[in-house]
């Protein structure tokens, strides 16, 4: 169990924010970061030419730590949406006509866009899975693996109420199938301790904006080893072999930094950016993402065992993730709860059917009382 890291953050005392599925509170070590990147622009002479590169290799070594595998499989880019379409990009010539790509029911739309995109160029089918309330999406997902499907392109938990997916049990299926094996895991990135290797995706993206508590407009993207001969979305040309000598870059290199790092998005190493995101990283790293997810768990359940109480359904402690506590509005109560909650400065979001409640560390005991209280009405 972690303590309360309110004073980590700058969250006032008034404010009971619930809603880092949408958007984290900003760590003030970051905040610090960020502004001193930010004035880098006022004194050019500074900076140097390592400055385009060191932070983002530091950023690959801190998720390599963190998320597993090497820093050599990490890009990092700016928008899951540009995440997906590399790794459709990269899929697209391996599938034809009549191929089926699964996706999940009512799943954020970053991980709908590009499969329709190689539906229309290839011919090739998006097959929607759905569930009822009685089955669970793990069992739903590996029942509809069949021969047909050749990719399998899933959040690495319901985004909309946080329930659970087996993304290990999957990611064995896929290998089994010889199935295309892609992972949007914004949604628990940074906050659940997921094995990446056991995993075995050909590509994982997360925004890192949100459980990764970075600044907003950063993706990490992991590509597995297969497909590091792919074609990148652009040819920028801080991923070429030559990049760090300026004075040559005239000389064009046909040949690309090792690993992911073609994958990069270009102008890539942001003063404006990059720094925050480090210090955020670090400071889960010092966390550490199981500390983190326990301690999460310990909050949600206390609210999920009150709001029963109130006649709201809760997603069962087995079938959901710890960070993300999904809760269905009871029957007769009709309230505006998003809206009326933020008059009281409490906030969550709804998505789809749910109320969505998601904590972080800042989270105290006045806040889950704040928002009992008016749930509770």
């Amino acid at each position: 169990m972690i303590d309360c890291q309110r004073d980590l953050f700058s969250v006032p005392e008034e404010i009971s924010y619930f809603n880092c599925a949408y958007l984290s509170p900003q760590l003030n070590d970051s905040k610090k970061a960020l502004i001193q990147g930010a004035n880098l622009k006022s004194t050019p002479w500074e900076w140097t030419a390592e400055k385009f590169f060191n932070d983002v290799e530091n950023i690959r070594v801190l998720c390599s730590d963190l998320f597993g595998e090497n820093p050599d499989n990490y890009a990092l880019v700016p928008s899951v949406s540009y995440g997906m379409n590399t790794a459709a990009r990269a899929i697209e010539p391996k599938l034809r006509k009549g191929d089926q790509i699964l996706l999940i029911d009512e799943d954020f739309p970053s991980n709908v866009f590009a499969w329709r995109r190689v539906c229309n160029e290839v011919g090739s089918s998006i097959l929607t899975v759905s569930k009822d309330e009685n089955s669970d999406w793990t069992s739903v997902i590996l029942d509809h693996i069949t021969s047909k499907v050749k990719v399998v392109s899933i959040s690495s938990c319901h985004w909309t109420n946080g329930e659970y997916i087996d993304m290990e049990l999957i990611g064995q299926k896929c290998k089994e199938k010889g199935t295309f094996f892609i992972i949007d895991a914004t949604q628990s990135l940074g906050v659940n301790e997921h094995s990446i290797k056991k995993m075995d995706p050909d590509f994982l993206i997360a925004a890192a904006y949100k459980w990764m508590l970075c600044p907003y407009g950063l993706a990490v993207l992991y590509v597995s080893d297969r497909w590091f001969d792919s074609r990148p979305l652009e040819e920028t040309w801080l991923a070429r072999d030559n990049a760090k000598n300026f004075s040559e870059l005239v000389n064009y290199s046909d040949n690309y930094m090792p690993g992911a790092r073609r994958f990069d998005m270009g102008q890539i190493g942001m003063p404006t950016l990059l720094p925050g995101s480090i210090m955020a990283l670090e400071q889960i790293k010092k966390w550490g993402i199981g500390n983190i997810s326990r301690t999460l768990g310990v909050i949600n359940n206390k609210i999920s065992n009150e709001l029963i109480k109130y006649g709201f359904d809760i997603i069962p402690q087995d079938r959901r993730v710890s960070h993300i506590l999904g809760v269905r509005i009871p029957k007769g109560k009709n309230k505006d709860y998003v809206s009326n909650l933020r008059s009281e400065n409490i906030y969550i979001s709804q998505r789809g059917i749910s109320l969505r409640i998601a904590p972080h560390l800042h989270i105290n005991d006045k806040d889950i009382e704040r928002l009992l209280n008016f749930l509770s009405v």
